[in-house]
C-alpha cells in the first residue's frame, strides 16, 4: 500500500514538473522573439500556447483575487453606508436643535425688545492673514477692510461659534479683538441657556492654562449646570442675540459665596483659526 502511494505521488510531482518545465521553456522562447520580424507558423503557435497556458495556470489566482477585491470594496461600500446612516440621524438632530434655538431666539427677542438678530446680517468671509505670537489670544489682522464694507464694532465669527469683533481697519485689512483677549475691558454680555431657562452673565476674562472663559455676574442662588449652552445675548448694541460661544464646563463661587463664576469652553478653537466670517448689516431696501 505504501508503495502505491509513494508512486502516485511521483507521478504527480512528475506531472506537475512538466507543467513547470513547459511554461518556463514557453517564456524563455517569448522573450528571444524579435519583434521586428514575422513569426513562423510553429513560433506562431508556440506564443498562442503560451497565452493559453498563461491564462489557465493564472486563472485560480485571477479568481481569488478578484473575489479578494470584491470583498474589499463590499467592506468599503458597507463602512460608506453606516458612515452616512450617522451623518443622516445627526443631520436630523441638528435641524432639531436649530428649530428649538430659533424659537428661543424669537421669544428672547421678544422679551428684551431686540429688534434684531442674527438673521438681520449678510456674511463677508476672510481670511486670518497675520497674527503676533506675542499676543496670541488678543487680535488676529484678517484680509478685509473698508474697501470690502467692514468698519469698526462688526462681529467676527467662525463656522463654530463667536471669534470677536473689528476694532481697526485700513482699506484691505482689519484688526479683530478676540473674546479671549486679555483686555478686562472686553465684557460681553452672554446668555446660559438649557432650553428651559435662561441666565445673563458677562465674560469677565480667559484663563490661558485652562483656556477657558469666564463668566461673571451670576447670582449664587441661580441654577447653571455643565453642559449648558453660551450665546451673546444681544443686550449692549454691539453683538446681536444668538451667537454661539461655548458650553459651561465649570461652576464655581466668588470669594463671598455671593456670585457664580462659571467656566466656559469656547465653541471655536482659539490656538487655530485661518477663515472667518465678518457680519454686515443688510440693508433696508428703500
Amino acid at each position: 500500500m505504501l508503495g502505491k502511494r509513494k508512486k502516485k505521488i511521483s507521478k504527480k510531482l512528475i506531472a506537475v514538473l512538466i507543467v513547470l518545465v513547459v511554461v518556463i521553456i514557453l517564456v524563455i522562447f517569448s522573450f528571444t522573439l524579435k519583434g521586428n520580424r514575422k513569426l513562423s507558423h510553429v513560433e506562431s503557435f508556440l506564443r498562442d500556447a503560451l497565452v493559453y497556458v498563461e491564462r489557465v495556470v493564472m486563472s485560480p489566482f485571477n479568481f481569488v483575487s478578484d473575489k479578494f477585491k470584491e470583498y474589499n470594496e463590499l467592506k468599503d461600500v458597507r463602512e460608506e453606508n453606516d458612515i452616512l446612516k450617522t451623518s443622516i440621524e445627526r443631520a436630523d438632530s441638528l435641524e432639531s436643535e436649530n428649530m428649538e434655538l430659533r424659537r428661543q431666539l424669537e421669544k428672547l427677542k421678544e422679551e428684551l425688545n431686540i429688534d434684531y438678530t442674527l438673521t438681520d446680517y449678510e456674511y463677508l468671509n476672510a481670511t486670518v492673514v497675520s497674527r503676533n505670537i506675542g499676543y496670541w489670544y488678543n487680535t488676529i489682522t484678517i484680509d478685509k477692510g473698508t474697501y470690502n464694507g467692514v468698519d469698526k464694532d462688526m462681529i467676527v465669527i467662525n463656522a463654530k461659534g463667536l471669534i470677536g469683533k473689528v476694532i481697526r481697519t485700513t482699506t484691505f485689512t482689519s484688526d479683530v479683538r478676540l473674546i479671549t483677549t486679555s483686555d478686562t475691558n472686553n465684557k460681553i454680555s452672554v446668555n446660559i441657556s438649557n432650553g428651559d431657562y435662561n441666565i445673563y452673565g458677562v465674560i469677565n476674562g480667559y484663563d490661558y492654562k485652562s483656556n477657558l472663559l469666564e463668566v461673571e455676574g451670576i447670582s449664587n442662588t441661580l441654577s447653571v449646570s455643565i453642559g449648558d449652552f453660551v450665546y451673546t445675548s444681544g443686550l449692549g448694541g454691539i453683538f446681536p442675540s444668538g451667537i454661539l460661544i461655548g458650553q459651561v464646563t465649570e461652576i464655581g463661587t466668588d470669594s463671598y459665596d455671593l456670585g457664580k463664576i462659571i467656566k466656559v469652553k469656547p465653541a471655536a478653537d482659539f490656538s487655530d483659526i485661518n477663515f472667518v466670517s465678518i457680519l454686515k448689516r443688510k440693508r433696508v431696501a428703500e
